[in-house]
């Protein structure tokens, strides 16, 4: 049958279209007639109309349903039919003219319930199919035992089924006709699928049965191949506090009727919907819908991916998915504000514990059981593999901040982090401005009481040096120029790591067995991170990458001894290459690949503690400060007493100045301070004597900080990194004593030749044992290999050929001897 205008239909047909902004000929609306009474069970005095269904492109279909008055049931649809997707005629055209602009937030289809909600939607514009009820999305078919009996009941009929049994769904059931042809059209055009159920004008909410629907009905599209990121779902606003509306559930179509509401309130949350990274729908009982589909026993593979999707969109209302350079999944908790690696077996009989395998089992149940395990791998899998998953560079204790802005971010507890620039401090929660700390680096501060600590000491008075008091009593070689040095050097790293490009040098900490030298870098590290943990010396390359890696602030190697020379060598060069590299990081070739190379930032400083020195070659000694400990002088002041060890003078120097709280307080107020002398002092044309960038400046700022005269400290720097290239380089430390010895007599002004210095080698004790020395063909070649080192230490230049002969001259002053 054809359609007829509005004035030929009853009245009460009209006025149920107009209700929701509709008129006859937008859905072809018919009277019932007798035929279609008989094919849905309608009896002969019940009033309605007939809703005719379309199909995609707007064509009628041989199906549809009937709206019925003053009957139990409001809808019914002919016997036997399976369930069909109600396309709007003009839903084509619709579509079309959205899919025309250029905006891509215009393609979507909007899938409700009900035809009038569908057909008022496209009417205003709005592309929208309808389903005869939340879950009308597929034909249901129950799977009844078969000793269940059957019964009448008011009317309906009712099935008890036996004790313990229950009525379960075929798994088999099919869709709703159109519903494939929707999901082929929005695969081939790339359109959000966005499903608006009817909110309860009570809760606020979408009833519990129709928002499970609406997350099955998600599951089915993913399965189907319409990407996680383009299933998404919109919660209509309430209309609880207009008193003019009375409806106890809001659909579409009521909110485009609404006077206060109408097309704009619906495009807005589109727009807001569509600009998110996601917004599948959520199971509203994620946790038993979980447990009773594991309990079933073995799941089929669309079971397992299911309930895989349900805990994804469950972490995606909640948080976000994240993924470093090296493939290493996160997830970032919006409630907590916690950035947790997140790790997965890759086979069934791998397990894996960590803070998000706990979130996983207090969230939804999960844990390595074995009835849990192939889920787990599903869900490892989806979860780095489903739109959208973002990109992030997880900072660990500091964050390196690559904008040339003076200030620093230290990590206070997983959830959040302190903001020092010269105007204050900032307290901030973990992820604000992008920045994100990794979970598990640092024992959490108490937020208050560091609070008031920086109020205490921030006051304008000059501020203690609490770290030359500290080193005081250490067991330091040198306790005047050494001990303020290092002092100084303990404010500005690992602190101000890659602040304006500053290169931070390798700290060696030497000294015999017994000097103290764990326990002062364990004081160290139990300020800066409450985790006084020191790494082990390293068996190869590859476990000295991931121990750095994973390190944040100070990575600290206790005894090294290296028995290995290459090993050495190439640690050695690698710490070289990262302390002046601008944006330091290290190469490897990621997992599962053969070729591809993946470069990893590091952020970190190096500390190393040795009873010798551990390494050898100019570059990374000059490179490096270099802090000596001695028990000797303890032993000459005890005497007879013997050397005591205070196996509490970590926990004493912590307390003494107010706890953790008190020490980091303490030295966020200094670098507060240092920027405000920045602001006013720092010279960006300085000119170090020291190689490291920008250290020398900064270090003699600090000093300025902390009112102590520092004019010495550009020349301690670099004689210091000289005196150790020269005593741990034999050839180097035989070339300078030559230099000390001849300089100033009679080869002064003189030409000589590596002839002369080999055969004075030869003379003395100590270097005639040394084959390069001696051997001046040798000693040719490492002398025109390390010519600016060999000047600046010794004073001689080579100048040129004679009789084809290499000559030098003194044209310099040695190094002075160093003072004992």
């Amino acid at each position: 049958m054809g359609s007829i205008d509005s004035c030929s239909l009853p009245d009460f047909v009209v006025e149920d279209l107009a209700a929701s902004g509709l008129e006859a000929h937008d859905v072809q609306a018919r009277v019932l007639d007798n035929a279609e009474r008989a094919a849905t069970s309608t009896s002969a005095g019940t009033q309605g109309y007939v809703l005719p269904y379309f199909d995609i492109n707007g064509r009628l279909k041989p199906f549809y349903r009937v709206r019925l008055f003053d009957a139990e049931t409001k809808f019914k649809q002919p016997r036997d039919a399976p369930n069909h997707v109600y396309f709007p005629k003009n839903f084509h055209s619709t579509l079309g003219l959205n899919l025309l602009q250029s905006n891509p937030l215009n393609k979507y289809v909007i899938i409700t319930e009900g035809e009038k909600n569908a057909a008022v939607a496209t009417k205003l514009g709005f592309p929208t199919i309808g389903l005869a009820s939340s879950d009308a999305w597929k034909t249901r078919t129950l799977l009844i035992p078969g000793d269940a009996s059957l019964t009448e009941h008011r009317n309906k009929l009712a099935i008890r089924l036996p004790n313990n049994a229950e009525a379960q769904e075929d798994p088999t059931t099919t869709l709703a006709i159109g519903l494939s042809e929707l999901i082929d059209f929005a695969q081939s055009r790339k359109l959000h699928l966005i499903i608006i159920l009817s909110t309860n004008n009570v809760t606020g909410e979408v009833d519990s049965d129709d928002q499970r629907a609406a997350a099955l009905l998600g599951f089915e599209l993913r399965f189907r191949g319409i990407p996680f990121h383009r299933i998404r779902q919109i919660t209509l606003p309430h209309f609880r506090n207009h008193p003019d509306y009375t409806g106890s559930r809001v659909s579409i179509s009521d909110l485009l009727q609404h006077p206060l509401r109408g097309v704009d309130t619906l495009k807005s949350l589109l727009t807001e919907n569509l600009s998110r990274d996601s917004a599948f729908p959520q199971h509203p009982n994620l946790r038993a819908h979980i447990n009773e589909r594991l309990t079933r026993g073995k799941l089929s593979r669309k079971e397992l991916q299911d309930v895989s999707l349900s805990v994804l969109s469950d972490l995606d209302s909640c948080g976000r998915r994240l993924r470093d350079i090296s493939g290493q999944t996160y997830y970032f908790d919006h409630q907590s504000y916690e950035l947790l690696p997140a790790r997965w077996p890759n086979a069934p009989n791998e397990q894996y514990q960590g803070d998000f395998t706990q979130y996983l089992y207090r969230r939804f149940g999960l844990a390595a059981a074995s009835s849990d395990k192939q889920l787990l791998i599903w869900l490892g899998t989806q979860f780095s593999a489903e739109d959208p998953i973002k990109d992030v560079i997880p900072q660990r204790v500091l964050a390196y901040d690559a904008a040339p802005r003076d200030r620093v971010l230290y990590q206070i507890s997983d959830s959040q982090y302190i903001e020092v620039t010269a105007q204050g401090f900032q307290i901030r929660n973990n992820g604000d401005e992008g920045v994100l700390f990794q979970s598990g680096q640092v024992e959490p501060l108490d937020a208050v009481v560091l609070l008031k600590e920086l109020e205490k000491q921030r006051a304008p008075a000059p501020i203690t040096c609490w770290w030359a008091t500290t080193l005081a009593q250490v067991r330091l070689r040198d306790k005047d120029k050494q001990r303020i040095v290092a002092a100084l050097l303990y404010y500005l790293s690992p602190w101000l790591f890659r602040w304006r490009g500053m290169q931070l040098p390798v700290e060696l900490v030497v000294g015999e067995s017994g000097s103290g030298k764990s326990t002062l870098c364990e004081l160290r590290l139990a300020i800066l991170t409450g985790r006084p943990y020191l790494r082990n010396a390293p068996s190869d390359i590859k476990d000295w990458y991931a121990s750095i890696l994973n390190t944040g602030g100070l990575h600290v190697t206790d005894n090294v001894q290296f028995a290995d020379k290459a090993l050495r060598q190439q640690i050695s060069d690698e710490i070289c290459r990262i302390v002046t590299e601008p944006d330091p990081f290290v190469e490897q070739r990621k997992y599962y690949t053969n070729a591809e190379l993946i470069r990893i930032p590091v952020r970190s400083v190096f500390a190393v503690t040795a009873i010798q020195q551990p390494f050898v070659n100019a570059d990374i000694l000059q490179r490096s400060f270099i802090l000596e400990l001695d028990k000797s002088a303890e032993l000459i002041a005890a005497e007879n007493r013997g050397i005591r060890y205070d196996s509490s003078w970590k926990t004493k120097q912590l307390a003494s100045h107010g706890g953790r709280e008190g020490w980091i307080a303490h030295h966020l107020v200094a670098l507060q301070r240092f920027f405000q002398l920045v602001e006013s002092s720092w010279d960006s044309d300085y000119q170090a004597k020291q190689r490291l960038i920008n250290f020398e400046q900064s270090i003699l700022l600090m000093a300025k900080v902390f009112s102590i005269p520092s004019s010495w400290i550009p020349t301690f720097l670099t004689t210091a990194a000289d005196h150790a290239v020269t005593e741990t380089d034999w050839v180097m430390s035989g070339l300078h004593e030559f230099s000390l010895e001849h300089n100033t007599r009679d080869l002064k002004h003189k030409k000589f030749y590596t002839s002369t210095i080999s055969e004075w080698a030869l003379t003395t004790d100590e270097f005639k044992h040394c084959d390069l020395l001696i051997n001046a063909h040798k000693l040719s070649k490492y002398m025109r290999a390390h010519k600016s080192a060999i000047y600046q230490l010794t004073g001689i230049l080579e100048l040129g050929k004679e009789n084809n002969k290499t000559f030098y001259q003194f044209r310099g002053s040695a190094l002075p001897r160093r003072e004992t």
